[in-house]
């Protein structure tokens, strides 16, 4: 192999000078424009000059060249700012989407939330309780043995619709509880303002005997317990009675001793007013939303022994044309 004069060879002076100079420098562009595409002499050099390297063999040291360190640090210092800059923009797009996630989250425990009576409602559900109410759906005094004209029969309890709607008896398995009732044909639009009114005679009232009033969202109920999947229910058990919304009891108070009783069920849009005998018992958010309502009244029979002797003596549904 022939040696490579180290001290006097011209390329190899100008490949030290490129090394020293560092990428960009004009020694840099002018020894690779240098590089021939194809000869054997001059790669032959460059292998010569490697192995120097290699086997530590003395030609010329390779230094930085003036201002080499300066330029790297310069590099360095300009592409701070831009990774501290996508930092901070990374920091901020995590933080608005927290912030809107935790708003929707918000937003979502707001709407299922069972909420009462707030002070921007007050004036709406006054006005809903003393809505005149003159076109009637529907009227039935239970005066037939058939379900009435207009109404459809849900649930598994037997009722009987002859002299007022009363439940029938029922073997009802420890810890379980049957339903039966009936529900207005159609459902009622939303944005009207729509009432549905019972007069209920308790003889006997008995904790394992239910009667409830109510409006749904739902058409399609259940056919062992007459429920369906979201609904507003005045309910009495017992001596009690209750107003639940959603699943969850939002009032509970004593029933007088008066007999018979009316119970009446104003709607409109989310609004929602509940009477019983002249006196209102509850107002609030109905959650049922703008869906169209199907309303009704149903018994609700719980344990093995019958007890208790209610008779809804007659319903009657309302609107308005406003």
């Amino acid at each position: 192999m022939s040696q490579i004069d180290t001290e006097n060879d011209p390329f190899l002076n100008l490949l030290t000078e490129a090394l020293r100079a560092g990428p960009g420098s004009p020694q840099w562009h002018e020894a690779l424009a240098q590089l021939p595409a194809d000869g054997q002499d001059e790669y032959r050099k460059l292998i010569d000059a490697r192995e120097a390297l290699e086997s530590g063999r003395e030609y010329r040291s390779v230094r930085p060249g003036a201002g080499f360190t300066r330029k790297v640090m310069s590099g360095l210092e300009q592409q701070k700012p831009a990774s501290a800059s996508k930092i901070r923009i990374a920091t901020v797009v995590a933080a608005l989407s927290a912030i809107v996630i935790l708003g929707l989250v918000g937003l979502a425990v707001y709407d299922l939330y069972p909420r009462t009576l707030h002070a921007d409602n007050t004036q709406a559900l006054n006005e809903l309780a003393t809505t005149f109410l003159p076109t009637e759906l529907s009227t039935t005094n239970f005066e037939e043995t058939v379900v009435p004209t207009g109404w459809r029969k849900i649930g598994t309890l037997p009722i009987n619709a002859s002299s007022g709607l009363k439940a029938g008896d029922a073997t009802i398995p420890a810890g379980d509880y049957a339903g039966g009732g009936i529900v207005l044909a159609g459902g009622v639009g939303a944005s009207k303002p729509v009432a549905i009114q019972a007069t209920i005679k308790v003889d006997k009232p008995g904790e394992n005997l239910i009667p409830q009033l109510f409006a749904s969202t739902d058409s399609q109920f259940s056919a062992d317990r007459a429920i369906s999947s979201q609904e507003m229910v005045w309910e009495l058990q017992g001596a009690k009675q209750k107003v639940v919304v959603n699943g969850q009891v939002l009032q509970e108070s004593p029933l007088e001793s008066k007999n018979p009783h009316t119970v009446r069920l104003v709607l409109r849009g989310d609004l929602a007013v509940v009477e019983c005998d002249g006196k209102q018992v509850w107002s609030g958010h109905s959650l049922l939303g703008d869906k169209p309502r199907y309303l009704g009244i149903r018994f609700i029979r719980t344990g093995q022994t019958a007890g208790g002797d209610v008779t809804v003596q007659s319903v009657k549904v309302m609107t308005s044309n406003s």
